[in-house]
């Protein structure tokens, strides 16, 4: 049962979608400060460290009690390709850092349409490179993703499977943004209750991804379309009230057929990536994700 507060909230927000999409667009998202002023911020009781060796604003995240001091995180964040930076990165991992008890690496790709696909995907594998060159081994890396930061997780692991190199020990998506294609009854049929997305605005970040409306199908853009064996286990976020729901369903079916050790937690009444907006559900969220996170890289 979701509570009140979440409701009257999203409600709140439901009702002046458009004004807080504005908002939202064209003023939080693209508020940004230089990474050492953002690593140097405390949150959750994480402290960060700027990193300057990887030509992108990057920041280390550590929790206050390390729980696998061999371990490492590797996050990628949302926004539909079209925005997003470290400071939105810092917010994003800091809760799951500290509920999980392990380092977390988070970096600011570029951005489309300046830089389509894939300027994305080969910064994520310059940050993962990286990890490994300060000795981190990939089984225990996880990727953590929320919505087209889900999508840029899976392509990586997908990159480096398809390469014959290790994949990392798990992988934890929040509301991932998979099928950019929009084939999934959600997009219409909550498309009234959804607070937070718009379904032709996310069409056209995808486009301008992709470079061309014909590759939104490719598995390269949408990898709920790729074939998954050989992945580690995942962990899949969703909140009920999203257009992207279906986006996760199709997920966890698609590696379930392929062998992966899979399961998608839904969580009723929730927008896209509640997991940012500190409700008692959010909390909760980072907490079991933090669970999920420490059992499989501690082990």
């Amino acid at each position: 049962m979701p509570s009140k507060r979440s409701q009257d909230m999203l409600g709140l927000i439901r009702a002046h979608k458009k004004m807080a999409g504005d908002i939202s667009n064209g003023l939080l998202m693209k508020v940004d400060a230089p990474a050492r002023t953002v690593a140097r911020l405390r949150m959750c009781g994480t402290t960060g460290n700027a990193v300057t060796d990887l030509d992108m604003p990057a920041v280390m995240v550590s929790p206050r009690k390390t729980e696998v001091p061999d371990a490492a995180l590797l996050h990628m964040h949302g926004g539909a390709f079209v925005s997003g930076g470290i400071m939105q990165c810092r917010t994003l991992i800091s809760p799951i850092s500290a509920a999980a008890g392990i380092r977390a690496l988070t970096f600011s790709y570029r951005l489309a349409p300046q830089y389509p696909w894939p300027a994305q995907l080969e910064d994520a594998e310059r940050a993962y490179r990286y990890l490994l060159s300060l000795g981190y081994s990939p089984r225990k890396i996880a990727f953590v993703g929320e919505s087209a930061g889900g999508n840029l997780a899976l392509s990586l692991a997908l990159r480096l499977r398809d390469a014959g190199e290790a994949l990392p020990g798990a992988i934890a998506l929040l509301s991932p943004w998979v099928d950019l294609k929009q084939t999934g009854e959600s997009y219409t049929a909550l498309a009234d209750v959804d607070a937070t997305l718009d379904g032709k605005e996310l069409l056209n970040s995808a486009i301008a991804f992709a470079g061309s409306p014909d590759r939104l199908g490719d598995a390269d853009i949408s990898p709920v379309y790729a074939d998954f064996t050989g992945f580690p286990p995942v962990l899949i976020h969703c909140g009920t009230q999203e257009i992207l729901l279906s986006d996760s369903e199709m997920l966890e079916r698609a590696l379930l057929r392929d062998g992966v050790e899979a399961h998608m937690v839904r969580w009723a009444g929730m927008c896209h990536v509640f997991q940012a907006f500190g409700f008692e559900e959010s909390r909760a969220a980072n907490s079991q994700i933090g669970q999920f996170l420490k059992s499989r890289l501690g082990a």
